[in-house]
């Protein structure tokens, strides 16, 4: 999808509720919208991609003229095979978007009417999925480098987390194993500018090895110094947001094999906190939504390479 179109379908989302409730009428409402964010407006058959399709079974299926294959609005994509109305998706598209800090399984159970929290769990995972992209800018020129434990409340149920932050623009975050040269080179070369400036503290996980050929700034400073002038406050001020988030808005309550989901979620809101309108996220993550492909049960619950950080699966908040 072209800018251009991302533009248009952001324009067109409402921004509060009584304008979401006027905009998002019926179901067939929703469909368009859908359509026009999956195929452009312009569905085209999944298999031989031609353009010749029709509508059956009440506008829910296209079935190809010219070699019979049916696919479905939501066949391919994150919502396939969902029993519920695209209506009920884009409620839930809504809350998540009108609230700067998101929103818990439990209180989407609540606002959504589902019977089980197990619902309303797995819907938020399948939206964290849609936030993160495979294709976003690295970061640059300046970059600020560290790394955190969050999680628990004792030492050892603590996780790593590495955290590279702009001057004043987005951040990237990765639950890792460890904070060796290996891991953060893995880290580095997936989400920094081949050109960036580095600055880190003094952990010896920083050097050449891990950074490559970018410039890198070791600055090791005492407490005293930090409160001063911290060389790495973008990373630190993170840092202290993404623990506030975590508790305040999921009360601390995340498994560690989920935590880079989370993390996506994050980073994709800290990276829109100066977007003006609630279009723009809504639109992003139904566009993604229909370009990513289907994500199971099975996989949100057991499939913790996702929620690891592996060269071949760099990905990045849209």
């Amino acid at each position: 999808m072209t800018q251009a179109m991302l533009d248009d379908l952001w324009r067109d989302f409402p921004k509060t509720a009584t304008e979401f409730e006027a905009r998002f009428a019926t179901e067939e409402d929703c469909r368009a919208y859908w359509i026009e964010a999956r195929w452009g407006g312009e569905p085209s058959c999944a298999r031989c991609q031609s353009a010749r399709v029709w509508t059956i079974r009440e506008g829910t299926t296209f079935e190809c003229a010219d070699c019979g294959h049916q696919t479905s609005l939501t066949s391919g994509t994150l919502l396939e095979k969902t029993h519920k109305p695209l209506k009920m998706w884009f409620r839930a598209i809504f809350e998540i978007s009108t609230r700067r800090t998101g929103i818990s399984a439990k209180d989407l159970q609540r606002i959504m009417g589902f019977g089980s929290y197990k619902t309303a769990w797995s819907w938020l995972h399948k939206l964290r999925a849609a936030m993160v992209r495979s294709d976003s800018d690295p970061l640059g020129p300046f970059v600020q480098l560290d790394e955190a434990l969050v999680g628990g409340k004792g030492g050892p149920h603590k996780e790593l987390v590495l955290v590279a932050a702009e001057a004043n623009g987005r951040v990237r975050l990765a639950h890792v194993e460890n904070n060796d040269k290996d891991t953060v080179k893995r880290f580095a070369d997936g989400q920094m500018a081949a050109d960036a400036h580095v600055t880190t503290d003094g952990h010896a996980g920083y050097d050449e090895k891990s950074l490559g050929k970018r410039g890198h700034d070791a600055v090791i400073q005492t407490k005293a110094e930090r409160r001063e002038s911290d060389a790495v406050q973008g990373c630190h001020w993170t840092i202290s947001l993404l623990k506030r988030w975590l508790i305040g808005t999921h009360g601390g309550a995340v498994r560690d094999k989920h935590l880079q989901a989370y993390l996506g979620e994050f980073a994709f809101r800290h990276n829109r906190r100066k977007t003006n309108g609630v279009g723009r996220i809504a639109a992003r993550v139904i566009e993604s939504l229909a370009a990513k492909p289907p994500l199971t049960m099975r996989q949100i619950i057991h499939d913790t390479q996702r929620c690891r950080w592996f060269a071949s699966n760099q990905q990045a908040p849209a």
